[in-house]
């Protein structure tokens, strides 16, 4: 027979195993939109809480490009050439 424990342990395996996949999902993209890499990663390790974060992590806006937009505008604006790159 086996205790309650050991069922419940179980019962969280694939939940954990789930959580473990989305923490390097949650790395790749906080560092590819400009985000805290952090607490990306911390979020995404926490059962439950990241299969909604998860949605929230992908629609996310990508703010290293948001401030490469702003600053072309910005050099628009005054009348000057954009620096390259």
């Amino acid at each position: 027979m086996r205790d309650q424990g050991t069922d419940v342990f179980l019962q969280l395996v694939p939940m954990l195993v789930f959580s473990l996949m989305v923490v390097p999902v949650a790395y790749k993209l906080a560092k590819e939109k400009g985000r805290n890499v952090a607490l990306w990663m911390i979020l995404g390790a926490i059962p439950i809480v990241n299969f909604i974060f998860l949605w929230f992590f992908i629609g996310a806006a990508n703010l290293r490009l948001e401030r490469k937009i702003d600053e072309l505008s910005k050099h628009i604006a005054e009348g000057r050439r954009p620096p390259s790159g």
